[in-house]
Formats: structure tokens, C-alpha cells, sequence
């Protein structure tokens, strides 16, 4: 019951920690939800463990930034903004990417956050435009334009649905199968 009921929600709790910044924690995170998927691969055995540990990982992959998309759409706070300069810089495939400096206008006036393209800086954008900066109350993830804080997208709570479902079903399927043995 513990492999069934534990290990996704040690999957969803490192996914969650690997979503701050900072190396330390995304290194704590790995080291943990390798070790809780081995020991669920030990206890179900070789085949459907295989399977508990590929769905576990994917899971990760996809369940911290939904947990990141519901949190900021659901209690993020929107300030007033105006697009102050956007520039460029190069990722690592070498590939340009647009970064906002964004000047907060409403009660904290005069306050600059720095956007990047996964936060909704775009290409088109120009200086003297108005947004609508989203960011987390705690600090804990980064700052969004409002364009990209709509929340959790069907196709992903139901791709995090499936994951959860196949890794379940694989936990199940390899802790009754070595009772019987």
C-alpha cells in the first residue's frame, strides 16, 4: 500500500521542488525520486517495475509545471505593467530569444522583472506596450505575463491522469503478482 499510495505522491512533491530555482533543490529532488522509484522497481519486480519506474519519471516530468501552471493561475497576483525594453540573447542551440524588461506601473511603480519567452516575452513585442504581470506571492516560481497564466490545460491533466493511471496499474499489477509467488 505504501509503494501504491507513497510513490506518486513522492513523484508530485519533487516535481513540485524541482520547479524552484536553484541547483541544490533540483538535485535533492533527482536524488529522491530516483531512490523512491528503485525501491518501487525492487518491490514489484523486474517487468512491472520497469514500467512503475517509466511512468513515475514521466509523470515528473509532466506533473511540476502543471503544478506550476494551477498555482500562479489560481493564486498569483496581477500587477499593472508596461514593456520597457526587450532584447535578445542566445540560447544555447545557438537560436535567439526575446527577454522583456517589464516596469511595473500600479503600487509598485518603478519596480523592473525581467521575462523571458517561457514567461511570455515575444518577438513582437515593443517598448511602451501595456501587460499584465502574473507573479507567485511566495517567490517560489517565476514571474508570467498573464498570456501565460491561464492555468492548467486539459491536455495535461488528462495526459497527468494517464501517467498516474499506468504507473497505478503497474504498482498493482507487480505487488500482486509477487504475493502469489
Amino acid at each position: 500500500m505504501a509503494v501504491a499510495v507513497g510513490t506518486p505522491l513522492v513523484v508530485a512533491g519533487c516535481g513540485w521542488l524541482a520547479q524552484g530555482s536553484g541547483f541544490l533543490l533540483l538535485a535533492l529532488a533527482t536524488v529522491v525520486v530516483l531512490s523512491v522509484l528503485t525501491a518501487a522497481w525492487v518491490m514489484c519486480g523486474a517487468g512491472p517495475g520497469a514500467g512503475v519506474a517509466v511512468f513515475g519519471f514521466a509523470f515528473l516530468l509532466f506533473v511540476g509545471p502543471a503544478l506550476g501552471d494551477y498555482v500562479i493561475a489560481d493564486r498569483g497576483v496581477r500587477h499593472e505593467a508596461v514593456v520597457g525594453d526587450v532584447s535578445t540573447y542566445r540560447g544555447k542551440a545557438g537560436r535567439k530569444r526575446p527577454v522583456c524588461t517589464v516596469v511595473l506601473t500600479g503600487a509598485d511603480r518603478g519596480r523592473t522583472v525581467e521575462i523571458g519567452d517561457t514567461g511570455g516575452c515575444g518577438k513582437d513585442f515593443e517598448p511602451g506596450r501595456h501587460v499584465t504581470l502574473v507573479e507567485d506571492p511566495e517567490g517560489w516560481l517565476e514571474p508570467r505575463l498573464s498570456s501565460e497564466a491561464g492555468g492548467l490545460a486539459p491536455t495535461t491533466m488528462w495526459t497527468l491522469a494517464g501517467l498516474l493511471t499506468g504507473m497505478e496499474a503497474c504498482v498493482l499489477y507487480g505487488r500482486l503478482r509477487r504475493r502469489r509467488e
